[in-house]
């Protein structure tokens, strides 16, 4: 008790509580400023510690020191008789009382108080205080981001089996009509890296994602899944699963429902029967899908495309053997025979074969897809593939008339055909689901383009090389942009990158820009320089040609392509291509001549890009 009653009598205690007062006071007031000058949230756990650490010497100083007026002494040289710590004591608990209230108006004022000190800071840098843009709005709470599952087996067999496990529970939420869900594409291409949810959230606009982890040995797989809620890290839930590899798709229906339920969504039987019927119920099936795809995408941008797309197709004929109705497996086929029949180094007969299965598959895919949408963009594809265009405007409307997002391959066309504004809200949409697709980019400056809005056009592609990077067709895309600006200079300075792309605009990159310069013999010879090293491209060729004003040229190339199978397909995709009105003459074209006329599409198409030497 004589300590406790000495700690009293030197104040020790006192100058203790005002001391954590006055802490607690200059960290409501550096909670203020911090946030006005953006400093790192570092700065503050630092004051936070220098401050804890700073209270032990001073209870120290209080007990060896007292305050006298004659200044600071040491105790033990101070007269008990003249000791004034009672009232310096009494002045503590006042001081203490009023730090106390001032912290208390800081924090109901602290709203008032930042406004404030923002404009004084800009005022004291020199700077004009500038109205701060409204934030952009929220993400819809009920919407969601699948990041692909982690395999944490040994084997890397085991990876395609973790993303195809993924990509099932994203197919399956999908179908949930009140449920946003991110693209595969903007999804996967978190893969691999440790990114913070909130950048992912606010990237993929979506308020929740959806992750986990795969361990599979043997026959025992252990699957770990988390929803997680983006602007706090909350978990709405989580679970871990022990099963049989014949448990797999129970786990996957398990997810998702708690999912649903997580998310207080309430799914009816239909709801819950369209998400069972999404996908497949068969692990080897979608092991050999996501072979598929990874050899399909890396097929993209090689020289040896086609090999390498033939070399995988087995894997998506092994997953239609063993699962028949795998509609995802006979759609990604057809864009193998959709290159068979572009390519210019394949015989007649090799395209006959594709049309033959690309008809067929496209049948196939048709008939098992579950989903509306995705249906409605396969039948465009079908009129587009075979003999009879009659319903083709009808088709697209449908398409772009459906719900969900949307599934675009060949409907691309479309733009150049009369429906430009609801192509550009399509991709729009598009854009919604896969914010990170650089397609959607592309495909949006296209057709603001063929709305005769380039600055919107370039504004995109710029947003998209801020955002996503740059590559060979991307800079295609602003190429052809160029040309219809008439700005050959710039066009001309990316024709060494989209060069690059030996499959599709790389012929034109560099002949192109000379054409419209008017240097139609440089743009010749730059052609004919192409063919020798890489061979033909029949629709560069064609446009080419029209460019450089030889009408007899562009009419034998697309006679020749019109007597070939998907002749009329690959002439509009050459007309569309041009953007400069009719590359060619219908009457050397009489299948093209016959599909047009049934479909009732105007002939000549749009130009957009006029040439000095085509004058007709």
């Amino acid at each position: 008790m004589s300590l406790f009653n000495e700690l009293k009598r030197r104040n020790v205690f006192r100058v203790a509580v005002a001391y954590v007062v006055m802490s607690w006071l200059l960290l409501q007031v550096a909670d203020v400023l911090l946030q006005a000058f953006s400093v790192p949230d570092w700065a503050f756990r630092l004051i936070f510690l220098v401050l804890a650490i700073g209270l032990v010497p001073v209870a120290i100083f209080a007990w060896a020191f007292e305050l006298t007026p004659e200044g600071i002494k040491r105790d033990s040289d101070v007269d008990r008789s003249q000791s004034i710590a009672p009232e310096t004591g009494r002045k503590l608990n006042y001081l203490t009382i009023a730090m106390v209230a001032i912290g208390i108006a800081v924090v109901l004022l602290q709203p008032r108080l930042l406004p404030e000190t923002e404009q004084a800071a800009a005022t004291a840098s020199g700077e004009t205080a500038v109205e701060t843009p409204a934030p952009a709005p929220a993400a819809n709470t009920r919407s969601i981001a699948v990041l692909p599952f982690v395999n944490m087996s040994a084997e890397q067999e085991n990876e395609y089996f973790a993303d195809g496990l993924s990509e099932e529970l994203l197919n399956q939420l999908a179908q949930i009509l009140d449920l946003q869900v991110a693209g595969r594409t903007s999804s996967f291409s978190y893969k691999g890296k440790n990114e913070d949810l909130r950048v992912i959230g606010a990237t993929l606009g979506v308020a929740n994602v959806l992750e986990g982890s795969v361990r599979r040995q043997g026959d025992q797989v252990r699957v770990t899944a988390q929803l997680i809620r983006v602007d706090d890290g909350f978990h709405l839930w989580s679970e871990t699963y022990d099963r049989t590899m014949d448990d797999v798709f129970a786990i996957q229906d398990d997810i998702a429902r708690n999912v649903a339920d997580a998310m207080k969504i309430v799914l009816d039987d239909e709801a819950w029967r369209r998400m069972q019927d999404a996908g497949v119920r068969n692990v080897d099936a979608f092991v050999e899908y996501q072979k598929g795809r990874e050899g399909f995408r890396r097929a993209h941008g090689d020289e040896q495309l086609l090999a390498i797309m033939r070399e995988h197709t087995q894997h998506f004929d092994r997953a239609i053997e063993l699962a028949p109705e795998f509609a995802a497996a006979h759609w990604e086929k057809t864009d193998y025979y959709g290159h068979i029949l572009l390519d210019g180094h394949t015989s007649v007969e090799e395209k006959a074969e594709a049309l033959r299965e690309l008809r067929q598959v496209l049948d196939q895919a048709y008939r098992y897809s579950g989903n509306a949408s995705r249906r409605a963009f396969i039948d465009v594809d079908r009129v587009l593939f075979s003999d009879d265009w009659s319903p083709l405007h009808a088709r697209i409307e449908k398409a772009l008339a459906s719900e969900g997002c949307p599934h675009p391959s060949w409907i691309e066309l479309a733009v150049a055909i009369g429906h430009a504004p609801a192509m550009y809200e399509m991709w729009g949409h598009y854009r919604q689901c896969e914010p990170l697709n650089m397609m959607a980019y592309m495909k949006m400056s296209q057709a603001s383009m063929w709305l005769k809005d380039n600055d919107r056009a370039l504004a995109y592609l710029q947003e998209a090389e801020s955002s996503l990077g740059s590559n060979a067709w991307l800079s295609a895309t602003k190429l052809w942009l160029f040309l219809a600006t008439g700005r050959v200079e710039d066009a001309l300075a990316l024709a060494p990158e989209v060069e690059q792309d030996i499959h599709f605009s790389g012929m034109t990159a560099a002949t192109l820009p000379l054409a419209l310069a008017g240097d139609t013999e440089g743009a010749r010879a730059a052609m004919e320089q192409w063919k020798a090293n890489y061979g033909r491209i029949y629709w560069s060729e064609i446009v080419i040609s029209a460019a450089i004003g030889d009408r007899q040229r562009a009419n034998e190339l697309a006679a020749e392509v019109d007597a070939q199978p998907a002749g009329p397909f690959r002439l509009l995709l050459t007309a569309a291509y041009c953007a400069c009105g009719a590359p060619f003459d219908l009457e050397a074209t009489p299948n093209f001549r016959e599909r047009i006329l049934e479909s009732g599409t105007e002939w000549p198409l749009d130009t957009l890009i006029r040439y000095p030497a085509k004058d007709w």
